[in-house]
């Protein structure tokens, strides 16, 4: 069976091209490259946060006004939306980790999550929520914390009795 070149994987067709495109709204050539500000609404972790981003670079036709959401657009809106949240950055969550001397299998175990989610947080392609980002920042914060979440030795009744209680 020969593969089909329409099922690979391709980037985005908007991002390959080079400037002006044609406008999806107004057809016309004019959609170029331009620095805007951008007020955004995006719904995260169950609720919708609105946030002003200053500088947003994305194409923007000349003659509609109207923007392209393209993949790069989407990355900047993603980080914007994780400042405005302040939950750690990828750069800080893989410090961290390298800091306390943890792989990120290990780390994603002792906390309770799959490694892929783990894995999404650090490439960017998921925002964790702030329940789970106050975890990490108890997790690396305290090696009580660290004894206490040990993956698949942790003492089922953590938290439930004192017998549970961490003792380092």
């Amino acid at each position: 069976m020969e593969l089909n070149q329409q099922n690979e994987p391709k980037h985005p067709r908007s991002e390959a091209r080079p400037f002006p495109w044609r406008c999806r709204h107004c057809g016309k050539d004019q959609v170029r490259l331009a620095v805007v500000s951008y007020e955004a609404e995006v719904r995260h972790d169950g609720r919708l946060y609105q946030f002003k981003i200053p500088k947003l670079e994305a194409p923007v036709c000349a003659a509609c006004k109207k923007m392209v959401v393209t993949e790069g657009v989407d990355d900047q809106i993603n980080a914007a939306l994780r400042a405005h949240l302040q939950l750690l950055t990828p750069a800080e969550i893989e410090a961290v980790l390298a800091r306390v001397g943890l792989t990120q299998k290990d780390a994603a175990e002792r906390i309770g999550v799959a490694e892929a989610t783990l894995s999404r947080w650090l490439n960017e392609s998921q925002i964790q929520t702030r329940a789970l980002d106050n975890l990490l920042r108890a997790f690396f914060a305290f090696p009580q914390v660290r004894a206490a979440l040990n993956g698949k030795g942790q003492d089922p009744r953590l938290g439930t009795s004192d017998t549970g209680a961490a003792t380092t």
